[in-house]
């Protein structure tokens, strides 16, 4: 399973730097409602797996309606997506012959798998459009998976006390400030590699924050899976489980990153 997952990363990294560096912005976006699409089948497996499938092809479709706007200049777009998406979900639960607290539980559910995966992965989208963007993206994964990689070997190594044992037993204090720890040196890394511009400062804060956002986007994912008593989301990749096991983290991160950019001035 250990050289699953790294004959896989090693393959798909050179990858996704290409692809994230030289795709035009238009099939970049295309990328990412892909994701979302893959990610949404996923989410819909693990918390609403009876809906049937015209009710689930519904929804994940109208979830990607605010995701594709995201790739227009006019901001109104992305809320004109959300807003069709919510009236849909409100007015069919009206008709629907489940129970009425079924009814509020789906769309809930379905509501928060739009932001959970269609609105967090859509800010890629965002990030993207912001000056020397590709850069940003990948300084984002960088700083993800450097966290993710110190993670695994210091709570590995040194891993003694539980940091969440209810929702992810195999994790650990240790293993926590190894992934803070890992997110800051690929910060650093990154920032001296390509990007001087940016304070030490800045390059800081965002390691830092890539580092426990990051993780507690790990935790939020181990709850779902915990609430659908199963190990992995999916089977996608080998060696890591479905999508949302390699990009949990990402969701996350990815935010956190638009909106520090963007109030610090650094997208300019």
């Amino acid at each position: 399973m250990h050289l699953k997952r790294w004959i896989s990363g090693l393959i798909l990294a050179p990858i996704l730097v290409l692809f994230t560096l030289y795709a035009p912005p238009w099939l970049f976006s295309l990328f990412i409602l892909g994701m979302i699409f893959i990610g949404l089948q996923e989410y819909y497996a693990l918390a609403l797996p009876k809906t049937p499938s015209r009710g689930k092809s519904a929804g994940i479709l109208l979830s990607l309606l605010p995701a594709l706007a995201f790739y227009s200049p006019d901001p109104r777009c992305s809320y004109l997506g959300a807003a069709l998406l919510a009236f849909f979900l409100f007015i069919r639960a009206l008709w629907l012959q489940d129970p009425f607290a079924a009814r509020v539980d789906r769309v809930s559910k379905e509501l928060l798998g739009f932001f959970y995966i269609s609105f967090f992965l859509a800010h890629f989208i965002l990030i993207r459009k912001l000056p020397s963007g590709s850069l940003w993206i990948l300084f984002t994964l960088v700083a993800v998976y450097f966290g993710d990689t110190t993670a695994f070997y210091v709570g590995r190594t040194w891993g003694r006390k539980k940091l969440a044992p209810a929702i992810s037993p195999g994790k650990t204090v240790e293993g926590g400030f190894g992934a803070a720890g890992g997110s800051l040196a690929g910060a650093l890394l990154f920032k001296w590699l390509f990007f001087p511009q940016v304070s030490l400062l800045h390059a800081l804060v965002l390691g830092l924050g890539v580092g426990v956002i990051g993780q507690l986007g790990d935790l939020w994912e181990s709850v779902l899976k915990r609430s659908a008593q199963v190990k992995d989301s999916g089977t996608l990749i080998p060696g890591h489980g479905g999508l949302l096991d390699r990009v949990d983290s990402v969701l996350f991160a990815g935010p956190f990153v638009y909106y520090y950019v963007w109030i610090a001035g650094l997208g300019n």
